[in-house]
């Protein structure tokens, strides 16, 4: 098993993938997962616009969007993120993940993580990070990155 340490940040859009060598280093960016479908709007998913309900007071209203195209989108890309994440372990290209997201899209990743990829995590931030620098969302982490233990 590697002692690379990866940090994974992640939003519905971008995956960014983070490792350092050290507990306490700095960390360098290795890859970059973008998954831009995540970003059309509702309208453009679907080729029906939202129906309209009638109110007791004049006029029409459009009915709320439906949500449903976006969360399969999520869940593709969770587990598009889960199996590269999967076949980095098996490759054993890191030892110990640590994961920041979203609540929503963190909890897509850790259902669509394979639970040996999963008992390498060792910290989870639910926080969207995805668009700082190295520099800058290292100080958002603890000072010591925890190892996984064997």
């Amino acid at each position: 098993m590697s002692n690379m340490i990866w940090v994974v940040v992640a939003n519905r859009v971008t995956a960014r993938i983070f490792a350092t060598e050290t507990p306490q280093g700095a960390i360098e960016e290795i890859e970059t997962l973008l998954h831009p479908e995540s970003r059309v709007r509702e309208q453009s998913l679907v080729t029906d616009r939202s129906g309209r309900t009638e109110r007791a007071t004049a006029g029409r209203q459009q009915s709320d969007p439906d949500t449903a195209h976006h969360e399969h989108e999520t869940s593709l890309f969770a587990a598009q993120v889960a199996t590269t994440l999967g076949q980095a372990r098996h490759a054993g290209r890191y030892g110990t993940l640590v994961l920041a997201a979203p609540p929503a899209f963190l909890g897509a990743l850790r259902k669509a993580l394979d639970a040996q990829t999963r008992n390498l995590v060792t910290l989870e931030l639910d926080k969207d990070l995805a668009l700082l620098d190295a520099r800058t969302l290292r100080t958002h982490f603890p000072e010591r990155f925890v190892r996984a233990q064997i």
